[in-house]
Order: C-alpha cells, then structure tokens, then sequence
C-alpha cells in the first residue's frame, strides 16, 4: 500500500476509535490495562478500605462533644499553648518584620 492509504486508514482509526496497527501480545496487554478502571474508583477496592473522611469528621464531633479523646490532638493543642504563652505565635496584623523596616 502506498503512504497516502496507509495515511488514511491511520486517520479513519485515530476517528473512529480503532487501533491504527496490528497489536502484538505486549500491545494487547497495555490496551487492556488501560481500559480499565482506575484502581481507586474499582467497587472491591473502594469499599475495602473505611471511609476514613466521614471516620475522622466524626471522631472530631465526638471530641469537641466531650465523649471521646484523641491524644495526639491533645499534644498538638498543648503545644500550641506553651508556645504561644512564650510568645512563639505568629505576629499580629501589622506587626510583622515588613511593617518594622519603615
């Protein structure tokens, strides 16, 4: 066949969807594994794992409710305190090294 009908059946694949050449083995594989759906949208995978967003909302609910305590969360808040009573914070509106300068 000539460049130019090659050319077309090309174009007339690429339209319609089809595979430009014949596939070998290797090919076949790679198509087909991208045919498929990502891992993460997959049923068996995403309903595997616990829906850790709605887990995670929930436990904070709980915590600011008093019925349940996270001691990370509680280290974390502890240090943010000592800190701030050190004067470790962030400077306020205004009182930063920029402002300073003028």
């Amino acid at each position: 066949s000539t460049m130019a009908s090659r050319r077309i059946l090309q174009l007339g694949a690429r339209i319609f969807g089809d595979l430009p050449r014949q596939l070998t083995p290797q090919d076949a594989k790679i198509v087909s594994y991208f045919k498929r759906k990502p891992v993460e949208l997959r049923e068996e995978v995403a309903s595997y794992y616990p829906p850790t967003t709605e887990i995670n909302s929930i436990f904070l609910r709980l915590r600011r409710l008093g019925l349940y305590r996270d001691p990370h969360i509680d280290f974390r808040e502890e240090m943010t305190a000592k800190r701030k009573a050190r004067g470790k914070g962030p400077p306020k509106k205004g009182q930063g090294r920029r402002s300073r300068k003028k």
